[in-house]
């Protein structure tokens, strides 16, 4: 095996490929980079990907996929316009310059958000 070790992707399990590829798009700017049968692979230009699995159903929750925003308020507004749900509201982490939320996918899988300021 080759290559240096670290992280490479995260996997959910989702319904509609396409669906959630329009969610990930207008909530973080992903975009779809390779596809195949029952899978498409996500990125936000980085080597780092999203990699969303066709399955149903769907036991959302399992896992929590974390993201870096520059503007939380205008992301969770995109998430809830997208067709996502806001989970926590925006709120200000004690003692840091760091604010988060959380908001769901259309199929209830959690997001945290984070915007550093």
């Amino acid at each position: 095996m080759g290559g240096t070790p670290g992280f490479a992707f995260v996997k959910l399990s989702v319904r509609d490929l396409d669906g959630h590829s329009h969610f990930y798009g207008a909530v973080l700017g992903l975009r779809p980079v390779r596809r195949s049968a029952g899978q498409l692979v996500l990125s936000d230009g980085e080597e780092r990907s999203l990699v969303l699995g066709r399955r149903d159903p769907v036991d959302p929750g399992q896992t929590v996929v974390g993201f870096r925003v520059a503007d939380l308020d205008a992301t969770v507004d995109a998430a809830r316009t997208a067709g996502g749900a806001v989970r926590v509201q925006p709120r200000q982490v004690p003692g840091t310059t760091m604010r988060v939320a959380i908001v769901a996918d259309p199929d209830g899988h959690p997001l945290e958000l984070l915007e550093q300021a």
